[in-house]
């Protein structure tokens, strides 16, 4: 668990409660958490904040959705790992960025570490 603390994750979401929860997920499973509820706020923090090793984003907010932040994240920071959730299915009315991770919501502490653990490894 302590080689984990090397990694900072970021979360991305417009509920504040999801955050919070996801966050204690983590932190307790060793990570460092840093928070946004906006896609544009997940930017400004990107460029803040000293390291971010993945970002952790919800596809379904208001303004800029998941997608959208992947694209952009995926143009000015190529090498960040990230991950999309979702609790609505993704469907043929989305335009899905090309080999995108999705996380279904609700999801369990070992599903989400699963997923982490891949994408930090290069999954």
């Amino acid at each position: 668990m302590e080689a984990r603390k090397r990694f900072t994750i970021l979360i991305v979401d417009d509920n504040r409660d999801l955050v919070a929860t996801t966050s204690e997920l983590l932190e307790l499973a060793g990570y460092t958490t840093v928070h946004a509820h906006s896609a544009r706020e997940a930017v400004d923090l990107l460029d803040e904040v000293e390291r971010i090793d993945l970002v952790l984003s919800d596809i379904r907010m208001p303004d800029v959705d998941g997608f959208d932040l992947l694209r952009v994240l995926r143009h000015r920071f190529p090498a960040l790992p990230i991950i999309l959730m979702s609790g609505v299915p993704v469907t043929s009315e989305d335009i899905v960025p090309a080999k995108a991770t999705i996380l279904r919501k609700p999801f369990d502490a070992r599903q989400l570490q699963e997923c982490i653990a891949t994408k930090l490894a290069g999954g």
